[in-house]
């Protein structure tokens, strides 16, 4: 608990003027002092139970991009049997201002939503927020804090790159139309391939063979795209960050123009899908992802689709994967 401007104010005034009720003995002073010193008490006691049995809960109701202003739902609830006046909600990565309550009625729970902005992805936990009050007369002001556990996912930023990204558009389809992929109609079981759908598996023909087999079907238009994003040795954070953002920047662009993406890493594979359950589940992994020390993927070059390389910088030792792909990207020309 801290004094105000006008608390401070207010304490000098009682001291003022209990020195003039004991150098004048008068008791009309005597009781203005009493009557200072009573609304310091009350104040105190006030705001004491005003702030007492109170919790947060955070809801995250729409994905977090990096850099982008977003909104997050603060729920405050009160847990005692009267009302509580004048909360302000502050936390780290809730605007400075905080986020302000004027009434919570006595066991129920308010909602607003908070405006936030991360500066990078990854995962925040909710951590401390605190209730700060200043009820009733502020003349004091208090704050509690009050830990919320659970975490927010934050999506690398997504990117304008459609101009640039539009003349592999034309490219990628022409040479994707005739191909293999999974329409309607049947064609063939083939081994399977490192990043193919386990849904496509087929398991009597597998049982059979003692051999993972898929089945394929035809399809006129089905295009396919693979990025791969060098995260093997990262020597600078900051172009990392870049190629992250550009990875998911290209996966969002393709996916609207209904391609079937795939994200393979050093560690982490998604495989084929398309629509925004697929541009998620490659968000996810790159909302989180680290450099490694071993490149862990087994990468396979099969004609199925264009490849999007993006390195890390010219001396990556990803470079031998260069000669297969159909474009090539560098973090630090991002």
């Amino acid at each position: 608990m801290k004094l105000t401007k006008e608390g401070r104010r207010l304490v000098i005034a009682a001291v003022l003027i209990s020195i003039t009720a004991f150098n004048t003995g008068n008791n009309l002073i005597y009781l203005v002092l009493s009557l200072l010193l009573s609304i310091i008490f009350i104040s105190i006691i006030l705001l004491k139970n005003n702030i007492k049995n109170l919790s947060v809960d955070v809801i995250q109701n729409k994905p977090i991009f990096a850099n982008t202003p977003s909104e997050i739902l603060l729920k405050l609830k009160n847990m005692k049997g009267f009302n509580t006046y004048s909360i302000k909600v502050l936390s780290s990565f809730v605007m400075k201002e905080g986020l302000y309550f004027s009434k919570i009625p006595p066991y129920k729970e308010l909602s607003r939503n908070a405006r936030v902005i991360f500066n990078r992805r990854g995962l925040y936990k909710h951590g401390d927020f605190y209730l700060e009050s200043g009820y009733p007369f502020i003349f004091f002001k208090q704050s509690i804090l009050c830990n919320v556990k659970g975490e927010i996912i934050v999506y690398p930023e997504i990117k304008e790159y459609s101009q640039f990204l539009q003349s592999y558009i034309k490219e990628g389809q022409e040479s994707i139309n005739q191909r293999i992929g999974v329409g309607e109609d049947f064609s063939m079981v083939r081994e399977f391939r490192y990043g193919d759908d386990s849904r496509r598996i087929h398991w009597k023909a597998s049982a059979k063979t003692e051999k993972l087999l898929v089945m394929e079907y035809d399809a006129s238009e089905i295009r396919k795209l693979t990025i791969i994003l060098d995260n093997l040795n990262v020597p600078d954070k900051n172009n990392f960050e870049k190629a992250v953002s550009f990875a998911a920047s290209i996966a969002d662009y393709y996916i609207l123009q209904g391609y079937y993406v795939r994200l393979l890493t050093c560690g982490k594979v998604v495989p084929f899908g398309s629509g925004q359950e697929q541009l998620f589940k490659i968000l996810d992994v790159l909302a989180i992802i680290e450099s490694k020390n071993i490149w862990e993927c087994p990468i396979t070059f099969y004609s199925d689709g264009i490849t999007f390389l993006i390195l890390n910088s010219g001396e990556s030792s990803m470079k031998r994967f260069v000669s297969s792909a159909d474009r090539v990207f560098y973090a630090p020309e991002l």
